[in-house]
């Protein structure tokens, strides 16, 4: 049986329902608003300038658990109009060489600067395109990390691949690399849709990649999906989950699409008249709710989805779910170093990003100096309120006891303005406030964000345009 939306009603009145629907549809109209994503906390807007004398310092600190590496791959051949990421469109190699050196040179240079070499329980390689580099590229970029940083003997490695640059050939080199988890990038199977957001890539082509990953003994395949994209409708998004469930992937990001044209100007390309309306984006989510859970699927905080027996499942049901800038995790208690230009890291409390500009990027490691530029102490004001913020979205619920025990806190005396802020939403039936916490809803998960942000201490200076819409 899967799980209801709506109060008061089985789980199909929440998608079949009109009344349902157009609740629901109210509710959005309510509280739809902009907020971070929450990634991390507090988000990057508040973050300061930041100098590699602070970074140096913060490095130098013993750590006290395994790091999670990223690597920015930034190259694409090709733009996607609803792309949200710091990507370069390069249509050739040209300008690889340099930037792969650069991280090199990155890489070493952290080494260096810490005391000792953590193992690495996590590498993960994104973008952008990672496959975009050569097979000897790759093979040269895994050794050099595993040269610096010993990986752990069952090291979780993925990487992100764009299914119409990768051939099975290439997975399988993947695969010998150490790789043994990998995530398509499908967004939408209806060729209208691709054609819209300038991503043609028949479903044949996923369908090859996912038969040779599960024969290579890929641990998990992972499909990232979005909804709201132009040319989507509920029937449309139908025939996508059909594709889905018949290749059954173990996990499933499903993402609301972020039209944000002042932000992203690619996306200017998008017509808004060509996008779904609030009703009908909203229809298309229940329904992929709908069926993903009843297709096998565990839905986990905002947006994800994973089979009852993955690890990712297990992990939101026992309370070690971990949040961070690659997403979702099972891998609590590590510090992510990132690498490469825009990359972000969260180390020991601090958190800092590198350069955006590839050439900036590449004269600061040049010159042998870390290539950063904005980054945060976090405050222990910013540590609680963190902690509260990832209880929502890993956990679903709030112990105001144990939060106080931890921080040595009045949980009640704290968060007495934020508890007050939720009051409507309890009354909605999106949260419920009891003596023990706060315990999000069924229904509240489509508002995490909306409810996050009641425990946001930066949310009152929120320069609001540059952050999505919640819902």
């Amino acid at each position: 049986m899967t799980e209801s939306l709506t109060p008061r009603t089985g789980p199909a009145d929440a998608v079949a329902d009109p009344a349902g629907t157009a609740r629901l549809a109210a509710l959005i109209g309510k509280y739809e608003g902009r907020a971070p994503r929450y990634t991390s906390y507090p988000p990057i807007p508040y973050w300061g300038e930041v100098g590699e004398a602070q970074v140096e310092s913060w490095l130098a600190r013993p750590a006290d658990g395994p790091l999670s590496l990223y690597t920015h791959i930034p190259f694409c051949r090709s733009h996607c109009s609803y792309c949200g990421c710091f990507v370069i469109i390069s249509p050739h190699r040209k300008p690889v060489d340099g930037y792969l050196e650069a991280v090199h040179r990155e890489m070493a240079a952290v080494r260096e600067r810490l005391p000792a070499a953590p193992r690495a329980r996590q590498y993960h390689l994104g973008g952008g395109t990672p496959t975009y580099i050569s097979r000897e590229d790759m093979t040269a970029l895994v050794e050099r990390a595993r040269a610096l940083f010993p990986f752990e003997p069952d090291i979780e490695m993925s990487i992100e691949v764009d299914p119409r640059t990768v051939a099975p050939e290439d997975l399988a080199h993947l695969r010998a690399l150490g790789f043994n988890r990998v995530s398509l990038g499908v967004q939408d199977f209806e060729t209208q849709v691709q054609e819209r957001v300038n991503r043609r890539q028949p479903a044949g082509l996923v369908a090859r990649l996912v038969e040779a990953a599960r024969r290579l003994g890929f641990l998990s395949v992972n499909f990232d999906l979005i909804y709201g994209l132009p040319l989507q409708t509920r029937g449309t998004f139908e025939r996508t989950l059909n594709e889905v469930l018949a290749l059954a992937p173990d996990r499933i990001a499903l993402y609301n699409f972020a039209h944000l044209p002042n932000l992203f100007t690619h996306q200017r390309r998008i017509e808004p008249g060509e996008l779904p309306g609030p009703e009908e984006k909203l229809g298309i989510f229940l329904d992929a709710r709908e069926r993903l859970m009843g297709g096998g699927y565990l839905s986990i905080g905002m947006d994800h989805f994973a089979r009852r027996d993955d690890e990712l499942a297990a992990a939101w049901q026992d309370g070690t779910l971990r949040r961070n800038f690659m997403g979702y995790t099972t891998q609590a208690g590590t510090n992510l170093i990132g690498f490469g230009v825009s990359a972000i890291s969260e180390f020991q409390g601090f958190y800092w990003q590198n350069e955006k500009k590839l050439s900036r990027y590449e004269r600061c490691l040049g010159e042998g100096r870390l290539p950063v530029v904005k980054g945060l102490a976090l405050s222990a004001d910013d540590r609680l309120r963190q902690a509260v913020i990832t209880a929502l979205f890993c956990r679903g619920r709030l112990g105001a006891e144990d939060i106080g025990r931890r921080f040595g806190v009045d949980f009640a005396r704290v968060f007495a303005p934020a508890l007050r802020a939720l009051e409507p939403m309890a009354a909605d039936g999106l949260v419920r406030l009891e003596a023990g916490g706060v315990t999000v809803t069924e229904l509240g998960r489509l508002f995490l964000r909306n409810i996050a942000q009641a425990f946001d201490g930066y949310a009152a200076a929120s320069a609001k345009p540059l952050f999505s819409r919640t819902v």
